[in-house]
């Protein structure tokens, strides 16, 4: 063989690898992190305002794993008494077992969600709520066990 046939060989390997390649990345699903992707693309600027505003209290929420559900608590001086908001629950390798849950304190600031049956493995946990008036925005990983 010489190197005209050796090159065209590579090159035909390359080719045919490339094209598998192809294949199979369109044999995987690609969902979206949220349907209305564009209407929270439009809100990007008020999120990073509320973000801020999160990482200015004194100490960020604190949420918890336990084992029959989740526990946030929240700051203190952030209006414990009426705390609002909707914590999601997103995992990423598989968007069917996303979870919303409605959030709403306790007098102490605490908010515990039992009856909670979440599958092992990383979440990505959005929170928002509102404390006085003000609307906050956190997101934390958790792994559940």
């Amino acid at each position: 063989m010489n190197w005209g046939k050796g090159i065209a060989l590579a090159l035909a390997l390359f080719a045919g690898m490339m094209g598998w390649f192809m294949w199979k990345a369109g044999q995987n699903p690609t969902p979206l992190v949220t349907e209305h992707y564009y209407e929270e693309e439009l809100r990007y600027q008020q999120r990073i305002d509320e973000s801020a505003r999160a990482e200015g209290l004194p100490t960020a929420v604190e949420m918890t794993v336990t084992t029959s559900g989740i526990r946030l608590v929240f700051p203190k001086g952030t209006g414990t008494s009426g705390i609002s908001g909707r914590l999601d629950l997103l995992r990423p390798n598989d968007p069917l077992a996303d979870i919303s849950i409605p959030v709403k304190s306790d007098a102490e600031g605490i908010f515990e969600h039992a009856a909670l049956a979440l599958a092992p493995g990383r979440y990505n946990a959005l929170l928002e709520w509102v404390a006085d008036g003000r609307t906050f925005y956190t997101e934390q990983k958790l792994v559940v066990q």
